[in-house]
């Protein structure tokens, strides 16, 4: 069999994270999750939603699309459902580009995004960031050429926090429209406090709005999320289509959620309280620090890569998982994903105790 194994596919290193958590007991600070858990009675309310037959029947996903479209106020017509914003990057690059194609994505962020490049082997080209953790436009335009197919711009992204107003999108949009290429706008992290803008589908062919349930309505386990765009373009996205866009399982939960955005709009108000008590603590430690103001993640800075090893590992002892192993110049870096003041004190007083520990040292 190995005859027939792909050299672009087998030279990718792929590296599972956040493996062997303590999900009932420890914290869960290293992956951008709701970090609470959900009450009792809530669990019990979803699981109600199920019936006799949502487990042997196949899907149906026409209620959610209509949920989908009363939420945002748009026409159906103008989305399409995929498994995660992962599914959606998958489509784009398999419907948009060749191999040879290159695609810009403002970097770090999702890791996602070159994999499925180097999958499609296409050339992964990063729109970086200048001294002060500010997006460096020039990167974006030297980059571009005529093989430039799509480029990519999470808003808000992480782990560096940066926000682009709608004006700048726009201009960005219509740079991309005269050269002929796709503008992606990642919106995972939209609810915390960034400007949508969905408002420029209209004026714009070539712009596509990606959204998950995995952030704001703290919905990662049920791996679920969608596009926006022109109906023309989203009638080619959907023939890409498997059986069913995704499950009963999750398409449910998703619907109950619309229903009730009670709940999104109080873990929103969760995580921006825990940021600020998080960005308070750390100014009195001295740390410097770095976001928490329109996402659900804080970057704090620290000495040297052997010091921001030895805190994630001296974490993980204590059940609190934190993120570290950036690349440069990130890699001196933790991030901390945002939640309760009680769950977030936690992971301060442990690092109360590590930083006096270092200093007895």
């Amino acid at each position: 069999m190995k005859q027939h194994f792909k050299e672009h596919i087998k030279a990718l290193k792929r590296y599972q994270t956040s493996l062997g958590r303590d999900l009932e007991h420890g914290c869960r600070l290293d992956r951008n999750e709701k970090v609470s858990n959900m009450p009792d009675d809530v669990m019990a309310e979803i699981f109600r939603q199920f019936r006799n037959y949502s487990l042997s029947a196949s899907p149906e996903s026409a209620i959610l699309y209509e949920r989908i479209a009363d939420n945002l106020k748009i026409v159906k017509e103008k989305i399409y459902m995929t498994c995660g914003i992962t599914d959606g990057i998958k489509v784009l690059y398999e419907t948009l580009t060749s191999p040879g194609d290159n695609v810009i994505v403002l970097d770090p962020t999702y890791p996602m995004y070159m994999v499925h490049a180097k999958l499609q082997q296409l050339d992964y080209r990063k729109f970086s960031y200048a001294d002060g953790c500010q997006p460096d436009l020039t990167t974006l335009y030297r980059n571009m050429d005529q093989k430039t197919k799509i480029v990519v711009i999470p808003n808000p992204n992480l782990p560096i926090e940066s926000v682009f107003m709608v004006d700048e999108v726009r201009d960005i949009a219509q740079e991309c429209r005269e050269r002929g290429i796709v503008l992606v706008i990642d919106e995972a992290y939209h609810y915390f406090g960034a400007p949508t803008v969905l408002s420029l589908i209209d004026e714009f062919d070539n712009l596509i709005v990606l959204r998950t349930f995995s952030k704001a309505y703290g919905l990662a386990g049920i791996r679920l999320g969608f596009m926006i765009s022109q109906p023309q373009n989203i009638t080619y996205f959907a023939n890409t289509r498997s059986l069913v866009e995704s499950n009963t399982l999750s398409m449910t939960v998703a619907q109950y959620f619309l229903e009730h955005p009670q709940f999104r709009d109080a873990h929103v108000k969760e995580v921006n309280e825990g940021g600020k008590y998080l960005q308070e603590e750390l100014t009195r430690l001295g740390l410097r620090w770095y976001g928490g103001n329109v996402t659900n993640g804080i970057l704090i800075f620290f000495e040297s890569k052997d010091q921001a090893d030895a805190i994630v590992q001296y974490m993980r002892e204590e059940k609190i998982y934190i993120r570290g192993s950036f690349e440069e110049p990130y890699h001196a870096c933790i991030r901390v994903s945002l939640g309760s003041k009680e769950i977030l004190k936690k992971f301060v007083d442990a690092l109360k105790i590590w930083l006096e520990q270092r200093v007895a040292l």
